[in-house]
């Protein structure tokens, strides 16, 4: 199953310190494509279920992720039918932040982001999947979006 959605939500101002993302930050983890090939997870633990294939800054300045899931894994399987069935509609990206602590402050250094997860509820507002391609039923080629087969003026929501 190939999964589309909001990974994280506008990022923050340059000046900004603190454990989320800036948009500068955003953009330099596309650019540098350091978030392909990163493991796609369930609920921020156990195996890798599948792996991050694009990631793109959208014009809203949101993180927007297509993730393939390994159908031929168990977990995978399962995940894919709560998707289906809208129990799982969001996403979580997994980070860690090194924090420094001088003169009485503290300073966010690097993030690393080290998985997107498929949850139940994501801790921020506005980060869900939104759509998915169902490649193991016969349906292969139609894309769903709520539910239904995606329309043209779907793909533009998506792309804007």
């Amino acid at each position: 199953m190939l999964i589309m959605g909001i990974c994280n939500p506008r990022g923050e101002g340059s000046d900004y310190n603190g454990l989320y993302f800036t948009n500068n930050e955003l953009h330099t983890l596309v650019s540098s494509q350091q978030l392909l090939h990163l493991p796609v997870k369930t609920e921020h633990c156990g195996d890798s279920i599948g792996t991050i294939v694009s990631a793109h800054v959208n014009p809203q300045g949101q993180l927007q992720c297509v993730m393939e899931l390994d159908e031929k894994k168990n977990t995978s399987s399962v995940v894919s039918g709560f998707i289906r069935d809208g129990v799982a509609t969001e996403l979580s990206l997994g980070y860690v932040v090194d924090v420094s602590h001088s003169n009485e402050k503290l300073k966010a250094g690097q993030k690393r982001v080290m998985e997107v997860s498929v949850v139940k509820k994501g801790a921020r507002e506005g980060c869900h999947i939104l759509a998915y391609q169902d490649t193991k039923n016969a349906t292969q080629n139609k894309v769903y979006y709520n539910k239904k087969v995606a329309t043209a003026s779907d793909w533009a929501k998506f792309c804007n």
